[in-house]
């Protein structure tokens, strides 16, 4: 009777996470609960860069912004371990060397990818300004 609770109150959690989550979805953040963000306990705290991405966190983002290629390619992700550095790196080509054969699937993941690439980038600039505005 008592791990039913457990299960109950889990699943309870869980659902509320992947509700944050979801309303998230458009944020560079790290797709993670934030238990993997170091800086999860400063009020204005930067989402974990996605350079440092774990396979894991780059599957939940596959999930989120390539839900309908998720099921079909998620084995190849992990396979190949793609972290956030090599999900950076990818392109049309690796994406097929990887095993996705058909063009259609590679372009619209890649088109995430590249999104993904330019929302990281524009935060590190505003960093760089923000660093740059102190400085002087």
């Amino acid at each position: 009777m008592e791990e039913s609770t457990f299960r109950k109150v889990r699943k309870d959690k869980t659902s509320k996470t992947e509700a944050t989550n979801m309303t998230n979805k458009n944020n560079v953040s790290s797709p993670s609960s934030g238990k993997d963000n170091d800086n999860s306990t400063s009020t204005n705290a930067r989402p974990k860069l996605v350079f440092f991405w774990t396979n894991a966190e780059v599957l939940k983002w596959l999930r989120r912004h390539c839900e309908e290629y998720h099921t079909l390619y998620a084995s190849l992700f992990l396979e190949n371990d793609i972290t956030g550095r090599s999900l950076l790196k990818m392109n049309d080509s690796t994406l097929e060397r990887m095993g996705i054969k058909e063009k259609t699937h590679r372009e619209v993941i890649c088109t995430e990818i590249l999104k993904l690439k330019l929302k990281s980038d524009i935060l590190e600039l505003k960093d760089l300004q923000k660093k740059k505005g102190e400085a002087l």
